[in-house]
């Protein structure tokens, strides 16, 4: 009995790996740097987007002292512009995937949006890094299954709040001012 185990475990095994959805070949997207503003418009550290066959890694990395310590809301916003830092970055939009039918948080029952991402802890001294992941995100300029691209036509901004991220109440989670922003552009 026990060869024919074998060919029936066999031929199984081969039935499952036929079925197997095959994995992308397809070339990842190359990644992306931008730096990150403080309101007074100086660099204070920089951002690193790369592409990932189910979303987008973002690494950050801080100068010390770049942002006052303790947590910080951090969210993907519709546009790739952090020119208006005496203004709070306002140009940068309101939340990627922001919509009637979906709400802030990651939280949230109804959420989240595409543009919610975890809170950031700044150190007290020191530089310090951190890395997000971004599931309902791409690299690339138009939309990859279900995913909000972040290259499209007017890019997208990582932005950077004062306070944390209740990950639950509208439309930022309580996260006050923003204090910090990276523009992600698409190339010209």
């Amino acid at each position: 009995m026990r060869p024919i185990a074998a060919v029936v475990l066999a031929a199984f095994l081969a039935a499952c790996a036929s079925t197997a959805t095959p994995q992308s070949t397809a070339p990842l997207a190359a990644p992306k740097t931008a730096w990150i503003v403080g309101r007074d418009g100086r660099a204070v550290g920089q951002a690193i987007f790369t592409e990932g066959p189910r979303g987008v890694l973002i690494r950050l990395e801080f100068a010390e002292h770049a942002l006052p310590p303790g947590w910080h809301g951090l969210h993907l916003h519709t546009r790739g512009d952090c020119s208006d830092f005496a203004n709070g970055f306002q140009a940068a939009g309101g939340h990627l995937g922001m919509g009637p039918r979906v709400q802030h948080g990651l939280m949230n029952a109804a959420g989240p949006e595409a543009g919610d991402l975890p809170n950031l802890f700044a150190a007290p001294a020191g530089p310090f890094a951190a890395e997000f992941f971004s599931a309902g995100t791409t690299l690339g300029a138009a939309p990859q299954r279900g995913r909000i691209p972040l290259l499209d036509d007017d890019g997208a901004a990582l932005m950077i709040h004062e306070g944390p991220d209740d990950q639950r109440t509208q439309p930022i989670g309580g996260a006050g001012a923003r204090i910090a922003c990276a523009a992600l552009t698409p190339l010209p």
